[in-house]
């Protein structure tokens, strides 16, 4: 009896990663329907036949981008948060600034992909659990960059920690799909900044020393 065989254990010489970045680079730069196999093997320079070897089908292979993606921005929005908050003295504003600068700079393309990717999901009924894992990734960045802020500052928050990541989270995706589709019009900071004030009347009073006669 033959043994199927699994891609994911085969050897990998790093074309595997060759081939899911050639597929990030052409659906960043023509869109998810340019996305033939033939057009990511071009873009990888190697045959077609390599694209079998690795995925069962295209559908696997953008599953892969889609995940390779979501490390990428988790990893790039978290140092940003990070730094802004050692360059702002924990204020919640300098961590969501930072964070939304990593986008500023990324090409548009490249932020539109996980859009795109995630309704390609969403369309997929066998695929909608990589949505899934991609939105509960989002929330943990935000609910960390919260839970970060609050730790740092003894701000009383309006609700739980989780539920006010998810706010974060949410107003962060749609702020940066606006941005995405009317970059003019989309005031940014200004969103930014109401977030924050929203949230930093909560942080408590210090007590003020009484002067001693």
């Amino acid at each position: 009896m033959a043994e199927t065989r699994n891609p994911s254990r085969r050897r990998d010489d790093g074309r595997r990663t060759q081939l899911i970045q050639a597929a990030a680079r052409v659906i960043a730069r023509d869109g998810i329907a340019a996305a033939t196999v033939r057009r990511i093997a071009e873009e990888a320079g190697v045959p077609g036949s390599l694209v079998h070897y690795w995925f069962a089908d295209k559908d696997e292979l953008l599953e892969e981008v889609l995940l390779a993606d979501l490390d990428a921005i988790s990893t790039a929005v978290a140092e940003a948060a990070d730094t802004g908050a050692a360059g702002g003295g924990d204020d919640l504003l300098d961590r969501l600034r930072a964070a939304f600068h990593v986008i500023e700079q990324d090409d548009r393309g490249r932020q539109i992909l996980p859009y795109e990717l995630t309704t390609w999901a969403l369309r997929k009924p066998e695929f909608v659990h990589v949505a899934r894992k991609q939105y509960a990734a989002y929330r943990e960045l935000g609910t960390g960059t919260i839970s970060s802020w609050t730790n740092a500052t003894g701000v009383q928050l309006p609700a739980d920690v989780p539920v006010v990541g998810q706010f974060i989270t949410a107003l962060f995706d749609g702020l940066v799909l606006a941005w995405l589709a009317d970059p003019d019009n989309t005031d940014v900071d200004a969103v930014l900044r109401l977030a924050h004030d929203l949230l930093k009347p909560s942080v408590p009073d210090t007590p003020e020393t009484s002067d001693v006669s």
